[in-house]
């Protein structure tokens, strides 16, 4: 009996031991949460939608590191400067400055490139990037890119499109600007 006693002793302390080391700790109190601040609410995007005309000069071109290789012309960080009419856009009369790199046949005069741009006005700037094609002296492409300092939170999108001659190229813009009201 002496045996079976210790067996069944033993048996409970198997049974015990297990549910006394899986027993949850007991929780510390938590501390109190600060409040949430209200939600701010959904403020409504607005959309201007412009066109605008750009003008540049080829003698503001410099063309960065280039190398010409069997009649295609390979520009890397060529550097342009122009600036927007005085129009009644929201970036009339905004400079603007562009970097590309990019390939030219010169054969056909076709080619691509791409690059970072930049508008610059009196109370803040608009950069981005930009893509584009050329072809038999049109220029075609797109962009995209954000506001800094008063333009802040602003995003602005678009194509263009023009013309380039050995004097200046022109281009006109389709672009939206999307602000929060």
């Amino acid at each position: 009996m002496k045996r079976r006693t210790t067996i069944i002793t033993v048996l409970l302390l198997l049974l015990l031991v297990p549910s006394v080391i899986a027993a949850p700790k007991p929780k510390e109190p938590k501390e109190p949460k600060e409040p949430k601040p209200p939600k701010t609410p959904n403020i409504p995007k607005i959309d201007i939608a412009f066109t605008e005309k750009a003008t540049f000069d080829v003698g503001t071109v410099y063309l960065g590191n280039q190398e010409i290789i069997d009649d295609v012309l390979y520009v890397q960080d060529a550097i342009t400067t122009g600036v927007f009419e005085n129009g009644d856009s929201p970036i009339a009369g905004f400079e603007i400055q562009i970097i590309l790199s990019g390939i030219l046949d010169l054969n056909s005069y076709a080619g691509s490139g791409n690059g970072r741009w930049t508008f610059i006005g009196q109370s803040g700037t608009f950069q981005g990037t930009i893509t584009g094609i050329v072809s038999g002296g049109i220029i075609a492409g797109q962009f995209v890119g954000h506001g800094t300092e008063s333009f802040q939170g602003q995003k602005i999108k678009g194509t263009f499109e023009g013309s380039a001659n050995s004097i200046n190229a022109e281009i006109t813009i389709e672009a939206t600007i999307t602000a929060k009201n």
